[in-house]
């Protein structure tokens, strides 16, 4: 009998771009296998927060402020620690800028060009409105949310999580309960919806355009805040050329920096 040399196996041809597709495959898998979503409500909130503020960062805001026929737009540099401290500055327009606006904690201090010094403002003025917009100095930090509030899950599927958040005894807040909501099992902020003391939707707030960080937290780069009230408005607030999990310098923190602004 007459046998045929053997002849080498031959392996299928791959397409191109099959090593960069896998290993982008593997990467994702992995992510998904190490993200571990949170149980309880406590631990969602601070992780939401988390993806809220994007850690110590540097950015420019532009902001929109529409009332009625009228909108008026501000440029604004913001740096923050990521944890209880933002030094804010407004750059444009003109008769508006070299106001600038610190948060160190529970403390909020503005300072105002025409007066030539800072000004406290005490504990219950962070939910007023930034520079007249719909947007708060809370809004802007995130962490009042987690602070000031008791919270608990009010629906949870397999896609989004929503919580209840109530004020702690003698919280400096004028709303009777928040409800947060968020994408999983990222965990994006997605909706932040505030109620009066009567149980009546006041203000939303809508999160959107993320960025995705080496660590997979979601943060958004667009805030939408509408005044539900009667005649209410409308403010949006974009992100641009910021730069996420960043430290500055506590230089930038202080009354000086308020002042004459931060050189980082």
């Amino acid at each position: 009998m007459h046998l045929s040399p053997l002849r080498p196996l031959r392996h299928p041809r791959l397409p191109v771009g099959w090593k960069a597709g896998a290993f982008v495959l593997l990467l994702a898998l992995s992510f998904a296998c190490a993200q571990e979503v949170p149980t309880s409500a406590v631990s969602l909130l601070d992780a939401i927060v988390e993806s809220l503020r994007g850690g110590g960062q540097r950015a420019i805001l532009d902001i929109t402020v529409l009332r009625g026929d009228e909108e008026t737009r501000y440029e604004i540099e913001m740096i923050s620690d990521g944890t209880e401290r933002s030094l804010t500055r407004v750059l444009a327009p003109p008769r508006e800028a070299g106001q600038a606006f610190l948060v160190d904690g529970n403390e909020l201090f503005i300072y105002a060009p025409r007066l030539g010094r800072a000004l406290r403002i005490p504990p219950s003025g962070r939910s007023d409105g930034f520079l007249g917009s719909d947007l708060s100095y809370d809004d802007l930090a995130g962490d009042e949310v987690r602070d000031a509030y008791e919270a608990t899950i009010l629906e949870r599927t397999d896609r989004e999580v929503i919580l209840s958040l109530v004020p702690l005894p003698g919280a400096a807040t004028p709303y009777g309960e928040l409800r947060f909501r968020a994408s999983l099992p990222d965990l994006a902020p997605q909706e932040l919806t505030y109620f009066d003391q009567r149980d009546t939707a006041v203000k939303r707030l809508r999160l959107s355009d993320y960025r995705v960080l080496e660590d997979g937290r979601s943060v958004p780069l667009r805030f939408e805040v509408e005044d539900l009230t009667e005649g209410g408005g409308r403010t949006v607030a974009s992100w641009r050329d910021a730069v996420f999990d960043v430290t500055p310098p506590d230089a930038c923190f202080t009354l000086q920096a308020l002042e004459r602004g931060c050189a980082w």
